[in-house]
């Protein structure tokens, strides 16, 4: 018997004198094991405030951010390569251009924490800090009308780049949480008086819920309602895991070690 081939738009391999043609059986593409690991964001992902920092320009904890943290309970032995490329000051089109670039289709998990930069929010606290009742209450409302009408739409390309970048990836969206304690809780807290910590956190309830709503949309993605997490542990709380003024203001209305320990162990419990 003498083996002959027959090419016909696609191979196919037949017998000779063989009237049936037996087609080529494709063998399925090997599963990725996607078990990477990226960070995304701004400040909240880098760990801002909870001190030993990497460098001076994106001021990554290099111990405490709540990305390290979630590494540390993981185990390596889980993940694959982990990469934080959360940077302080970050915006949506710096993680745009700027992080994107570690997500493959070997990620398996992603954290994202941005958007508090890109509304005007630092702008609204300073005035909170600095200025009057007014001021303060004016300031946060722009930076709220920000938050409803600009950010849902930068969000949601921004989450749709993430996917088509790390397709097999479960994502979680880290949120924001109340700054400052409830107007009448906590405790007094330089110019942060009553009125004051009503409108910042009325506007940190308007960022989440416009974070959240988006997340929604995206199939794969989680989010992680920091509000929740904090609770109780605001600055001008007795126990605060947030700084108030801070010495180095740049850590100021942060979370602290405390704080990015309580984000990472969420975190763990809803990732497994």
């Amino acid at each position: 018997m003498r083996l002959g081939w027959i090419a016909a738009g696609a191979a196919l391999v037949v017998l000779s004198g063989c009237s049936e043609a037996a087609p080529v059986v494709e063998s399925a593409p090997a599963a990725v094991d996607a078990r990477d690991y990226v960070a995304l964001g701004d400040s909240y992902a880098a760990g801002l405030g909870g001190g030993n920092y990497a460098d001076t320009s994106c001021l990554q904890s290099t111990d405490k951010s709540y990305p390290q943290l979630w590494i540390d309970a993981k185990g390596t032995d889980a993940l694959g390569e982990t990469v934080n490329k959360a940077c302080s000051g970050a915006v949506i089109s710096t993680v745009t251009s700027q992080q994107l670039t570690a997500l493959t289709d070997r990620t398996g998990w992603v954290t994202l924490t941005v958007g508090g930069n890109d509304v005007g929010f630092v702008a609204g606290l300073q005035q909170c800090v600095l200025g009057s009742d007014q001021t303060c209450a004016q300031s946060v409302k722009n930076a709220s009308g920000t938050m409803e009408s600009n950010l849902p739409g930068a969000l949601d390309k921004l989450y749709t780049q993430v996917r088509a970048k790390a397709p097999n990836a479960k994502v979680y969206v880290v949120g924001y949480p109340h700054l400052v304690a409830d107007p009448g809780a906590g405790v007094a807290c330089d110019s942060l008086n009553d009125a004051r910590r009503k409108a910042l956190n009325a506007a940190s309830d308007t960022l989440s819920e416009v974070i959240s709503t988006v997340v929604a949309k995206h199939p794969g993605f989680t989010y992680v309602d920091a509000r929740v997490i904090f609770a109780g542990h605001e600055a001008c709380t007795k126990d605060p895991w947030i700084h108030a003024i801070a010495d180095d203001m740049s850590e100021s209305f942060h979370p602290n070690a405390d704080g990015y320990a309580a984000y990472a162990k969420v975190l763990h419990g809803v990732t497994g």
